[in-house]
């Protein structure tokens, strides 16, 4: 963090329309942030109620939705999935292989720790595609989470969509246990996202060693020298105990990978520094 920001801060505890502007200008495009704090109800936010393209953030409410089934009897973790040629997807994430045979409990975790597309997709069609998914996140009354696409849709170029104010919400709700879920299902979906391997240089880049964060991250290809998305979303844990949800999502952006990962760390720690500091 730059002197300049961090004199912001601590000038007024919460980032000044100034230091948003420093903290986003090197991504270009349009950064889209906010944050929560689930004690207080203190927020922050830039651009929070733009609409932005999850690509895998959209991950999240899939598990959701698979716990939701495995409570209903509905599905069980434990239930071995076939799967064939007709499965295959791409993506830096994909790490499992086709034919392969995996559980539905490898599949969640593979979905969300790694990002696996393979996992993604055939969870989807076991739940009965995506429309299911978009109620599900509805029947939570939060609005402006649109789930419409498969992972294989997405990299034909069509895309999820969300703001960050209703990201944070649904993050709250996971916080909370409101999204619906068992005690047992509510403590592997926080432990799946605490293991998270993929954008450690986002929400976790500029926070203290050791600070836990529960996060999904999202990433589009980089077409023509543009990223369409470069996203992260999750809940960290201040010193104190109190947890704050933070969303930043990077679109349409020039800038290189690194840039655009600093960008979504400092917001983060932004976040992290505002609500560390009681309010005045």
């Amino acid at each position: 963090m730059t002197p300049f920001l961090m004199s912001l801060l601590v000038a007024v505890g919460t980032p000044s329309r100034a230091a948003y502007e420093e903290m986003v200008a090197p991504a270009g495009g349009t950064v889209g942030f906010a944050a929560l704090d689930l004690t207080t109800g203190r927020s922050l936010g830039w651009h929070e109620r733009d609409r932005f393209p999850m690509q895998s953030v959209f991950k999240l409410p899939i598990a959701i939705e698979v716990l939701h089934q495995v409570d209903a009897k509905k599905l069980e973790l434990a239930r071995v999935v076939a799967l064939g040629p007709a499965d295959a997807r791409g993506g830096p994430g994909t790490l499992i292989t086709v034919p392969s045979k995996k559980t539905i409990r490898e599949l969640l975790e593979a979905m969300v720790i790694t990002s696996d597309n393979i996992a993604c997709d055939k969870l989807l069609a076991i739940l009965g595609g995506p429309r299911v998914v978009d109620a599900r996140i509805r029947s939570l009354g939060i609005d402006h989470i649109t789930i419409r696409y498969s992972e294989m849709e997405l990299g034909a170029g069509k895309d999820n969509t969300t703001t960050p104010v209703a990201m944070i919400a649904l993050l709250a709700k996971i916080a909370r246990h409101e999204v619906g879920l068992s005690a047992t299902s509510a403590a592997l979906l926080e432990d799946i996202l605490l293991r998270v391997t993929t954008g450690q240089q986002r929400i976790k880049g500029a926070l203290p060693p050791g600070t836990l964060v529960a996060h999904k991250t999202g990433m589009s290809d980089t077409r023509w020298g543009t990223t369409d998305a470069t996203n992260d979303v999750g809940l960290i844990t201040l010193p104190d105990g109190h947890r704050i949800a933070v969303a930043v999502f990077v679109h349409a952006s020039p800038a290189d990978i690194t840039t655009r990962e600093r960008t979504i760390a400092r917001l983060a720690r932004a976040a992290y520094d505002a609500f560390s500091t009681p309010a005045r």
